[in-house]
């Protein structure tokens, strides 16, 4: 075993110390050196029985000699609870700090500055600790193309957060596609990020169907004194399964197709239903499947290329014959 440095035996001892409980009977050093070691750190019981005798020089710890073996704990009101943050909690937050950071309200972000700072501190100082090396060695990557990251305004950031936790309305000014800049008092209902695009749900005033507004296509955001008029039983979750965010009507359809071999491997590790089915007949692999009608469900077919054969229903089959027709045309 590698030899730990003075910070790693700091922050052994430190875990220790909150290990300990505030009353009788305690807890043994025998316990305390399995304890410590689910959080990472590997030492013998002699080691710890010898942290204990040295803490127990600075704090008011007590060991139960009545019985044996002793048992620790802390004296009568004196309590365990440290501050700082666990090796787990550290690892945890250092992963997480670049999804937080797009979807938590600013405000809310400041206050886990100093969480996330303390938390890249500790594992810096713990380089012997092997699960302090683990955000160095996993990683989450996009299966879509790598589009890089949209640059939003933090005003305008900030107010849409704001109004949406406060629960007030707002007025935009916002660049709808291939249209001029618009002005709409909105109701502002939740904030999804879908891959690098951030997208604002809300009602235009005077009506009742959410509809997505994308983050990055707002020049201007005022919040105002009246409070959002929200749609009845309107949830975020609810509005999700629905089949809003990939951008179709939210019909479902049975969805029939021969796919290669390749695909059919690809679909069978990972399946795009519930209900998918894969066989071999006709000398082909056959997929059935209920999918949501959508924006995304034509991408990702187009995305296979002659890997899939759409054959049912009849009108997606012709909408895909036709969308091929005009990109060979445009290749002609």
């Amino acid at each position: 075993m590698p030899k730990q440095n003075n910070n790693n035996s700091l922050a052994r001892q430190w875990e220790l110390l909150r290990l300990i409980p505030t009353r009788k009977p305690g807890i043994t050093s025998a316990e305390l050196t399995r304890q410590i070691a689910d959080k990472g750190y590997v030492v013998t019981k002699r080691t710890v029985e010898r942290d204990l005798r040295d803490l127990s020089t600075l704090f008011p710890l007590m060991a139960n000699e009545d019985s044996a073996p002793f048992r620790w704990y802390w004296l009568k009101d004196i309590s365990s609870e440290f501050g700082g943050i666990e090796v787990s909690d550290a690892v945890s937050l250092t992963l997480a700090e670049d999804v937080l950071k797009s979807i938590l309200p600013v405000s809310m972000l400041e206050t886990l500055k100093p969480k996330f700072e303390l938390a890249r501190k500790k594992l810096a100082t713990l380089e012997d600790l092997p699960i302090s090396k683990w955000s160095s060695k996993v990683a989450f990557i996009s299966d879509s193309l790598a589009y890089q990251p949209i640059t939003t305004r933090t005003d305008i950031l900030e107010n849409i957060q704001s109004a949406l936790v406060d629960g007030f309305q707002i007025e935009i000014k916002y660049d709808p596609v291939n249209k001029p800049t618009t002005k709409y008092i909105l109701n502002p209902l939740g904030f999804v990020q879908r891959g690098v695009r951030s997208y604002l749900v809300a009602t235009k005033t005077g009506e009742s169907t959410p509809i997505l507004f994308a983050i990055q296509r707002f020049r201007s955001v005022e919040i105002l004194d009246s409070t959002i008029k929200k749609p009845k039983d309107f949830t975020l979750k609810k509005y999700i399964q629905s089949g809003a965010m990939d951008f179709g009507n939210g019909g479902m359809i049975k969805l029939k197709a021969i796919v290669s071999d390749t695909l059919a491997t690809y679909l069978n590790e990972a399946a795009i239903s519930p209900d998918q089915k894969i066989s071999y007949k006709n000398n082909a692999w056959q997929l059935t499947a209920t999918v949501r009608y959508s924006w995304q469900l034509w991408f990702w077919i187009l995305s296979q290329g002659s890997d899939i054969t759409v054959v049912q229903p009849k009108s997606l089959r012709n909408e895909i014959v036709e969308s091929l027709k005009a990109s060979l045309k445009n290749y002609e």
